[in-house]
């Protein structure tokens, strides 16, 4: 073996992902001082039957994972140690014709296979990519949501790591990371394992928003991290806000028990919109009467509207008075389960990025359904 390919063996074990083989606890290693665990991927058979088994399906639930990317059709996400590609077909699915999975991998024999997979199985949005260790390569805002499972305790200076992955997202965006919990069965040996404190701290250190979210998996953490962006501040009034706050007012008296919000207050409102109006409707949920707030953003939860959870993502937070920001919730709550049903996703009943750690709220007046 020539020295370059010595080099690309090194560079080969950083990335790609880990799971629960003989060989991860056995034959791996990890030099005293590193922050990554090196793992050999060379030899292709063995891990493609690894990684594609049923019974890794059992406890990594890939449905699950890729719903909590709350994706839809014509997003960019990118698989950061895509590995043989078990979750490409779930990614290329959820993300339709439109969009684009970018398939990562440092490995150049997991690459291999992982085109020929794409090819046999005509994925036509994915596209495979060798990277390197030490960096995704991917252009500043080309992105809206990164995944990265198995693979975090693999990457070599993971601050850097996530901030290269920051530039990477669009506003709005945010990456998810699966790792192994300290007492599961699979996955590398303790000594190389990290705790969700420890990937939030890293990915804090690049800029983002972190935490854990609940889910559905017997043995792993999910840690999500937003990007981070200034907020908007508060759109200031026009005269054609003006107006349709005068149509919510007008009929506010309508409702006897939900100061303003039902079915008729909401039609009503409805059919006073104009198809160029909804800039203006948008900045009626920043407005300090609640009423107001609650009507607009009544109508957004009868559509299912997905482009308010972006607005939310980008501005909404330092924007909105506090006693708004519930209804809100609520609303993107709606869009992001209307959205997921539509790409075939499996929410199990998890809250997904937008709700955070909480379940969901109690039912608040923040949808098309409210009677006298």
């Amino acid at each position: 073996m020539n020295s370059l390919s010595c080099i690309l063996v090194i560079i080969a074990v950083l990335i790609v992902p880990s799971l629960g083989t003989a060989a991860d606890t056995k034959s791996a290693s990890h030099p005293a001082g590193a922050d990554q665990y090196e793992h050999d991927f060379s030899d292709i058979a063995k891990h493609v039957k690894a990684f594609e088994s049923p019974e890794r399906d059992a406890w990594q639930k890939p449905d699950d994972v890729v719903s909590l990317l709350q994706l839809w059709p014509g997003n960019v996400v990118a698989d950061i140690g895509a590995g043989t590609g078990h979750f490409e077909p779930r990614l290329a699915k959820a993300v339709g014709a439109t969009g684009r999975v970018l398939a990562l991998d440092v490995e150049p024999h997991m690459v291999t296979y992982l085109k020929r997979r794409v090819k046999k199985e005509g994925l036509g949005n994915v596209t495979v990519q060798k990277v390197a260790a030490n960096d995704p390569d991917l252009a500043d805002g080309s992105v809206d949501r990164l995944l990265v499972v198995n693979t975090w305790h693999h990457l070599p200076d993971r601050a850097r790591y996530a901030a290269a992955m920051n530039r990477a997202l669009r506003p709005g965006g945010f990456v998810v990371v699966v790792d192994f919990t300290a007492e599961s069965p699979e996955g590398p040996p303790a000594h190389a394992r990290l705790s969700p404190a420890t990937v939030i701290a890293e990915l804090s250190a690049g800029g983002f928003s972190a935490r854990t979210v609940e889910e559905s998996l017997p043995l792993q953490y999910v840690v999500i991290g937003q990007k981070q962006v200034a907020s908007m501040g508060r759109p200031a009034p026009t005269a054609r806000q003006a107006d349709l706050v005068e149509v919510i007012n007008a009929n506010a008296d309508h409702a006897r028990f939900t100061r303003g919000v039902n079915t008729y207050t909401v039609k009503t409102l409805e059919k006073a919109l104009k198809p160029t109006d909804d800039p203006e409707l948008r900045a009626l949920l920043y407005h300090d009467d609640t009423i107001v707030t609650r009507t607009a953003a009544s109508v957004f939860a009868a559509r299912g509207d997905r482009g308010l959870a972006v607005l939310r993502e980008v501005a909404i937070d330092a924007a909105l008075p506090a006693n708004n920001r519930s209804v809100v919730e609520d609303v993107i709550w709606t869009a992001n389960a209307r959205q997921a049903s539509a790409v075939g996703a499996r929410r199990s009943g998890n809250p997904g990025p937008e709700r955070g750690r909480a379940p969901r709220p109690p039912r608040v007046a923040g949808t098309a359904l409210d009677e006298d």
